[in-house]
């Protein structure tokens, strides 16, 4: 199976969207960053840097 954001071949665990999109865990990290960011009312910039930073969180914490 392929993620279907950024082509690359899924390995262990599936994310998948709130639209259904089947994505690899670190494209579905991201994507739950920028969703906070977003909602935050961060604009652009703002999702950019959430996505980053949720995902060395996760990492740091061991959550992969």
């Amino acid at each position: 199976m392929r993620c279907e954001q950024c082509g690359g071949k899924i390995r262990g665990r599936t994310y998948t969207s709130v639209t259904g999109r089947k994505l690899c865990q670190r494209c579905g990290t991201r994507l739950q960053g920028r969703t906070a960011g977003a909602v935050n009312g961060g604009g652009i910039s703002g999702r950019r840097a959430t996505s980053g930073w949720y995902a060395r969180v996760r990492k740091a914490m061991g959550k992969r």
